[in-house]
């Protein structure tokens, strides 16, 4: 987000934030490449490695970083030394999502890394594998349950065709992306991203909360990426829709960004309403699709 920020205004203030939290992802990596992913207030690892969408997260920053030529030698060295010693453990063994969020990894810094495009293609065989294995004409979907972050997958795949020039990933994060945003989008055009409180498993009751902000934000930044590649001003339209959930559009009419602090709530239950924490995660979620319409030319014909 960080460095996003930068390559988009050259704003050099936002250094310092860059290189703390660039520090603090080198502490987090274990001697082999694996990662920690949880800190106790004292400063102690809770865990000795991570989950797999950890590393690929880490696999995913530290290779915006090192591929942004805008940003000083220094940040951009110590995100490359990150990112290969990660980059050993992102293979198509990984959990789907690990899988995705290290193929952008690799497509960000594929202007550098020798072997990027073999490694988008094995990862993006992986996931177009779980996708032949789960679809059928009424779930144009990866796996049998859709659950967190479900935009990074169909993502991954316009990414993987932007890369390769492929065709088949093309068809696929595009109807997935279709199939997603199908289940969003409610009938008066509000936004309800797949709740937390058990998913959505195919066949079965689809949960309505608790809506997350890192659902949207994926969403977004999947369907302005999706506009980017394919030029289909409709991606950006419902990207702006989704946005919306942020400020409000969502089922209790409730804003989640907040103007005063600048930061992003952490998530909206129809029980509680929403949940008052405001979470680094969320407001990075928010920041970074924030950001993503920056970096894309708007459409004339979009409003």
């Amino acid at each position: 987000m960080t460095a996003k920020h930068y390559n988009l205004f050259k704003d050099e203030s936002i250094f310092d934030l860059l290189r703390t939290y660039l520090a603090f992802t080198f502490h987090a990596q274990n001697d082999d490449g694996t990662m920690h992913n949880f800190m106790s207030y004292q400063r102690d690892f809770l865990d000795s490695v991570s989950a797999d969408d950890v590393l690929g997260r880490t696999v995913w920053a530290c290779g915006y970083v090192f591929g942004s030529l805008s940003l000083p030698r220094g940040v951009r060295e110590a995100a490359r030394v990150i990112f290969e010693q990660a980059a050993k453990h992102a293979t198509s063994s990984l959990s789907l999502r690990g899988v995705a969020y290290s193929l952008l990894g690799f497509y960000h810094s594929r202007a550098l890394v020798h072997n990027a495009q073999e490694r988008i293609r094995a990862l993006s065989a992986e996931i177009l594998r779980y996708y032949e294995s789960a679809r059928a004409p009424d779930w144009e979907w990866f796996e049998d349950f859709m659950s967190y972050s479900n935009a990074r997958l169909p993502q991954a795949m316009l990414l993987a065709y932007d890369a390769l020039g492929e065709p088949p990933l093309l068809s696929c994060g595009e109807s997935t992306l279709h199939f997603l945003w199908d289940e969003v989008i409610t009938s008066k055009g509000a936004i309800n991203v797949i709740g937390n409180d058990g998913w959505y498993v195919r066949g079965q009751h689809r949960a309505i909360g608790d809506e997350q902000a890192i659902d949207v934000g994926a969403l977004v930044e999947a369907l302005l990426d999706a506009y980017r590649i394919t030029g289909k001003v409709e991606y950006y339209e419902n990207a702006r829709t989704g946005f919306s959930w942020f400020t409000g559009n969502n089922l209790l009419n409730s804003p989640i960004y907040d103007e005063a602090t600048g930061g992003c709530f952490d998530g909206l239950s129809l029980q509680e309403g929403v949940n008052q924490n405001l979470g680094a995660e969320s407001t990075i979620a928010y920041l970074l699709c924030r950001l993503a319409f920056e970096e894309v030319e708007k459409p004339y014909r979009s409003v």
